[in-house]
């Protein structure tokens, strides 16, 4: 992707482009059957696409879009269940382009240069930097750097994963076809140091990113459990022509043109910075989880007795749903946050 800045990138061409990626490298199977999860290949084709440019000024070497060119990156990688941590890496970008400090600045360089891909996590709440398990980290086997995020977005320390203070092994979660680790996390103050506002930006990024993830997937799994339907004979007719079933169909778009409607603004207030982005993205967040998880697990109800097989793919978006709904925060934990800034 070599174009000039003059223009704004055209995000359909965007989404295309990334359709076409996807289909041609990806496996959505091959995690589970052995094959690997295919993040190297993906991850260098996502930087050969410029991927990693979007965001980052042009002044710095990057194509010097806001979170809106991301958008229907991370929108297509849920509805494909992709395995690489892409906004790991792209929302500590943004928050050290917001930090600017000379040493944030040489970070993303790296990331730039294919030297740095980096995995964020969330503290538990009420913990700043104590000695503590993180039990379930979302991060590539090729990750350099942890972001250590504050819960309430008021800090953040960028640690490389080779620091002594912490202790990294990878853990098997429900959803196979993504790379979690277990960090256990020693206070003794190594890596850089953030300001807050660059925390409350990376937190809100991954949160939206997260978002639009799960609108992708769920997206994906009602018109895989649609198409099913369609095809499935009962009583000499398709079953999709059953009206409680349609009915249920009906009720799942609607729940998922909702989180996609919620997740489009907060994509824009964020892109812009403007109104209360933060607590927008946090909503996206939830209403999107929860659209997925309701999805997900009536898709393998209306596959029937199949819906649990190999044979089909519903039972990998609920597997990626429920892991989804735990990352950055539970529903609930974030609810009482939403709660706490708009009572």
């Amino acid at each position: 992707m070599t174009t000039s800045m003059a223009e704004e990138i055209d995000l359909t061409e965007l989404r295309s482009s990334t359709q076409r990626l996807l289909a041609d490298k990806l496996d959505r199977r091959a995690p589970w059957d052995g094959s690997g999860r295919q993040t190297a290949k993906l991850d260098s084709s996502a930087a050969e696409q410029g991927w990693f440019l979007l965001t980052v000024p042009e002044e710095m070497g990057g194509l010097g879009q806001n979170f809106a060119a991301l958008a229907p990156i991370y929108e297509e990688l849920g509805r494909s269940l992709a395995p690489f941590w892409f906004s790991g890496t792209m929302a500590t970008v943004d928050a050290l382009l917001v930090d600017g400090s000379e040493a944030a600045g040489a970070v993303v360089a790296e990331v730039l240069d294919n030297r740095a891909r980096i995995a964020l996590v969330t503290l538990p709440a009420g913990v700043s930097e104590q000695p503590t398990v993180l039990p379930m980290v979302p991060a590539d086997d090729g990750a350099t750097h942890v972001l250590l995020l504050a819960d309430d977005g008021s800090s953040a320390r960028l640690v490389a994963t080779n620091d002594p203070s912490l202790v990294i092994q990878p853990v098997d979660t429900w959803d196979l076809g993504r790379a979690y680790v277990e960090i256990r996390l020693q206070n003794d103050g190594a890596g850089l140091a953030l300001s807050p506002e660059a925390a409350l930006t990376a937190r809100a990024h991954a949160e939206l990113a997260l978002a639009l993830d799960c609108v992708g997937g769920a997206s994906q799994c009602l018109l895989e459990a649609v198409d099913y339907m369609l095809g499935r004979q009962q009583f000499g007719r398709s079953i999709a022509s059953f009206q409680a079933l349609k009915h249920r169909a009906a009720d799942h778009k609607v729940a998922i043109e909702l989180a996609r409607s919620l997740a489009d603004q907060a994509t824009n207030m964020f892109a812009a910075r403007s109104g209360n982005w933060a607590l927008l993205a946090t909503q996206a967040k939830v209403l999107a989880v929860q659209a997925f998880r309701q999805v997900a697990e009536d898709g393998v109800q209306l596959h029937g007795g199949v819906g649990f097989t190999w044979e089909y793919n519903c039972h990998l978006f609920l597997k990626r749903a429920l892991v989804n709904e735990l990352l950055y925060g539970t529903p609930e934990h974030l609810a009482n946050r939403i709660a706490a800034q708009i009572g």
